[in-house]
């Protein structure tokens, strides 16, 4: 008996450690993965497209993630965004909840091809903001199909697809695909100086735009951004002032259906700002064919190659809409990259 019993302890041991081995197995291939990126998660423009991005994301493979010209990015949100599952409904949550409130990441930028929404302030007089948040990302943007170290080229090409569904659009890699709504329950909350502001989306078509009236010219602001259950938490950011000595863009060309490369040039401000621009392709196309460009102030330049500007430049010319100086931070929320941007535009055209 004391061998039989000896015999069922060891049996016993031994399916005991399986059953671990197994438990752990399953346990760590259900992890997501990638959840330190920017731009969607924190790791990229913005912070991150998935994860926190003060949490010390690193930057995250994905959907558009390695941007153009080695900028700071946030890991984007990833073709299960596309492709719409788990979805949600307008405004509703993709993926899992996460526990707690999303950090945005200043200084990183979310990937172009990632981002779900842009929160905007606008350098006055008056003082704006602006928010522009979605319920998945882009259908018909992709990754770019060119890029400098500043700058990126998306080319639309429609998908072919055999037929959708209603509620359905044929996305860029020829998959039908939930159409992209703008979130209609999101609100957002401005606090600068000990005072603070609320402002809600437009119930019908989405969307925030309000005067901003608290603080000033040099004052730094803090945001919260909620909408379901994801909150996304901005520390206080500055805002840009738009003033960039000796600014001056130029094409290599004066043809204007052939405009060629183009480069944009100022003297560095030394704040860590940074300047972009998206030039879209000529209005008589229509499409969301552009080139995006990105670069810290600190570089004094950008530079788009001639085949990232002559297809945009059909009909009636380059129709170039001047640069942005801004503050950036992005972060990553299980449904795409959420980008920051605090400064000002400034009219500047080529010469």
């Amino acid at each position: 008996m004391n061998g039989m019993n000896l015999k069922c302890g060891l049996a016993n041991a031994l399916l005991f450690v399986a059953a671990l081995v197994e438990g752990c197995s399953s346990s760590s291939s259900s992890q997501p993965a990638g959840q330190a990126g920017h731009a969607g998660a924190t790791s990229g423009a913005g912070g991150q497209s998935g994860a926190p991005g003060s949490s010390g994301a690193s930057p995250a493979s994905g959907r558009g993630g390695g941007g153009a010209g080695g900028s700071p990015q946030v890991g984007g949100g990833g073709a299960a965004s596309e492709a719409g599952s788990p979805g949600a409904g307008e405004g509703g949550s993709a993926g899992e909840a996460p526990s707690g409130p999303i950090h945005a990441a200043v200084g990183e930028l979310c990937p172009v091809d990632g981002t779900l929404g842009v929160v905007e302030l606008v350098a006055g007089p008056p003082l704006a903001v602006q928010v522009s948040l979605y319920d998945r990302l882009d259908p018909w943007i992709a990754e770019a199909e060119l890029s400098t170290p500043t700058c990126e080229f998306h080319r639309y090409t429609p998908g072919s697809c055999a037929g959708c569904g209603t509620g359905q659009v044929c996305s860029s890699s020829g998959q039908c695909v939930p159409e992209r709504r703008t979130v209609k329950t999101a609100t957002l909350q401005v606090s600068t100086g000990g005072e603070s502001r609320q402002y809600s989306a437009d119930p019908n078509l989405g969307g925030i735009y309000s005067m901003v009236d608290i603080g000033g010219p040099r004052s730094s602001y803090a945001m919260a951004l909620s909408w379901g259950e994801i909150q996304v938490v901005l520390d206080a950011m500055p805002v840009a002032s738009g003033e960039l000595d000796e600014l001056a863009i130029e094409t290599e060309s004066d043809e204007y259906d052939m405009p060629g490369a183009l480069d944009a040039a100022w003297q560095p401000p030394g704040d860590g700002s940074f300047v972009r621009s998206r030039i879209p392709i000529n209005h008589h196309a229509g499409g969301p064919t552009f080139t995006e460009c990105r670069a810290p102030s600190s570089a004094g330049g950008f530079h788009a190659d001639a085949a990232m500007i002559n297809p945009l430049a059909v009909q009636t010319g380059l129709e170039f809409q001047g640069i942005e100086h801004v503050f950036v931070a992005a972060a990553r929320t299980p449904q795409g990259c959420v980008e920051f941007r605090f400064g000002a535009r400034i009219y500047a055209f080529p010469n």
